[in-house]
């Protein structure tokens, strides 16, 4: 009986010993964590450098994760990515993470090619970003994606200019009214030959003329053309045009120091600091950066894009895709480099209040006022996610065409119920 019951006990102890090798075994060997990015910027504007800032953190994260590989399909541009990832989801071969194309989040969270992030988000992870930036990874009230950076679009000021005509560089708050006005004031014809010469906006579109009202593309029922605040951005338009006497106001014409305004995104305007050309072309006055005008103090007039991870609903490595996403985007040293190396904002506020980030802004070739990250921190906490991607891009472009051709006719308010109806048949 003995001699059975130690034969019992070595035959477990062989047992467990062969387990926990197995155990080990196994975990020694590597993983592989698949990564889906497009080359460059997710601003359309040059950068070189976006992924070797990428290609460091995989460095930092495969030194803590001994076993792991991360990997990454090099090289595929911007506007083949979607194309590309779809491929990937059809095949069933979908990266574990990857960016989500701009116009395709929606779609890819409807369809369940996701994964719901809500429970492996803590309370305090959501209270870190932004709220513009961790609401743009949201469908249906579901968090799908992490916001890595935003790009949020700004007034950028001819100081000079309005110095010159008597007139104080615009505060925050200032409305439709006070915008109007000053472009009023400083068109005019500067050198007696009868022929305007000096503007006051140019590139400022309906869409932000329609958020300056308070509007949507979008309502509950759907698409939403012809809306109160659509007849009022468009009216508005239309008396800028009037200004400058339908003169199509370029942004040549800002570069020569002509306009008073020009709505810029964050990343146009750090594009300008490493290229020389483009510093000597801004050297001939000084310019700073001031938020959106609105129709009143109730509106939050800065349009937000964001860029974001997501992770497929579909991987076997759902940790490490998960901590790979929080290094990404929570990490203050890796959030720090990105606002560095690229050209958009950090998601998280203590990264953009930071005493680098201060130093960073400051170190442009545009005054050391041009853009405060103070200003830029209140400016993303006064925003709104872009209207633009509240419709595909279809219907978009369609959209743009169709008010485009009204305002040029003039004839705003009669086409706004047709141009409704057409979108909504799809044609």
């Amino acid at each position: 009986m003995k001699w059975r019951l130690r034969h019992l006990a070595l035959l477990v102890v062989l047992i467990i010993s062969v387990a926990l090798a197995f155990v080990f075994w196994a975990s020694a060997q590597e993983k592989v964590l698949r990564i889906g990015v497009y080359a460059g910027s997710s601003w359309d504007v040059p950068n070189s450098r976006e992924n070797k800032v990428l290609d460091s953190l995989i460095k930092k994260f495969e030194k803590t994760h001994p076993h792991v590989k991360v990997v990454y399909e090099s090289g595929i541009p911007k506007d083949d990515y979607a194309d590309w990832l779809a491929e990937q989801v059809l095949k069933g071969e979908q990266p574990d993470l990857f960016m989500v194309p701009e116009n395709d989040f929606s779609m890819l969270a409807s369809t369940g090619a996701l994964k719901s992030l809500d429970t492996l988000l803590t309370d305090d992870e959501r209270k870190a970003f932004y709220p513009v930036a961790y609401e743009a990874g949201q469908y249906q009230g579901v968090s799908y994606a992490l916001p890595v950076e935003s790009n949020p679009i700004m007034m950028c000021v001819n100081k000079d200019l309005l110095e010159k005509e008597g007139i104080s560089i615009p505060e925050s708050g200032w409305t439709l009214a006070d915008f109007y006005e000053i472009c009023k004031k400083v068109t005019k014809d500067t050198n007696g030959d009868g022929v305007v010469d000096q503007y006051g906006i140019t590139d400022y579109t309906w869409q932000q003329a329609l958020v300056a009202y308070g509007g949507h593309l979008t309502d509950k029922s759907g698409i939403n053309v012809d809306s109160s605040e659509m007849h009022q951005a468009l009216a508005f338009m239309s008396k800028l045009d009037m200004l400058s006497q339908h003169y199509k106001v370029t942004s040549n014409d800002f570069d020569e120091g002509r306009v008073a305004f020009y709505p810029m995104s964050l990343a146009q305007y750090r594009t300008y600091k490493p290229y020389p050309y483009h510093v000597a072309k801004y050297s001939s006055f000084s310019w700073t950066c001031i938020p959106m005008p609105t129709a009143n103090s109730q509106v939050m007039g800065t349009q937000v894009k964001t860029s974001l991870f997501a992770m497929s609903s579909n991987s076997k490595q759902e940790k490490l895709a998960w901590e790979f996403m929080l290094l990404l985007s929570q990490d203050k040293e890796s959030q720090q480099a990105l606002f560095e190396k690229s050209q958009g904002t950090s998601v998280l506020p203590s990264v953009v209040k930071s005493q680098q980030a201060r130093e960073i802004l400051q170190a442009d070739d545009f005054g050391l006022d041009s853009l405060t990250s103070e200003r830029l921190d209140h400016m993303m906490n006064r925003s709104i996610i872009d209207i633009s991607l509240e419709v595909d891009r279809h219907t978009m472009d369609r959209m743009d065409y169709l008010i485009q051709n009204a305002m040029q006719n003039q004839e705003i308010d009669s086409a706004l119920p047709s141009i409704q109806r057409e979108i909504e048949s799809g044609k």
